[in-house]
């Protein structure tokens, strides 16, 4: 996940000259592999189930070189 925010962070910033910082925030969920043996089926990676919660929350922020942060880490206080 932190991959793919980086990634999406990075190319929101190459493609837009206005856009100095981004910041993302997202829960971290799990998807386990569904055993479908009992079935008689097998399972080629293609079914999971979402657990019911998140395991916590994955925050990223991608800043252009060079550029000072101003978006605020806590929001909470704004």
């Amino acid at each position: 996940l932190q991959q793919t925010l980086y990634q999406m962070g990075s190319r929101i910033i190459n493609s837009r000259s206005e856009i100095d910082e981004i910041r993302f925030s997202l829960p971290n969920n799990h998807h386990f592999l569904v055993d479908l043996e009992p079935f008689g089926l097998k399972n080629d990676n293609e079914v999971y189930f979402a657990a019911d919660r998140p395991y916590g929350l994955i925050e990223a922020t991608v800043l252009r070189d060079g550029v000072e942060p101003k978006i605020p880490v806590d929001m909470t206080n704004l």
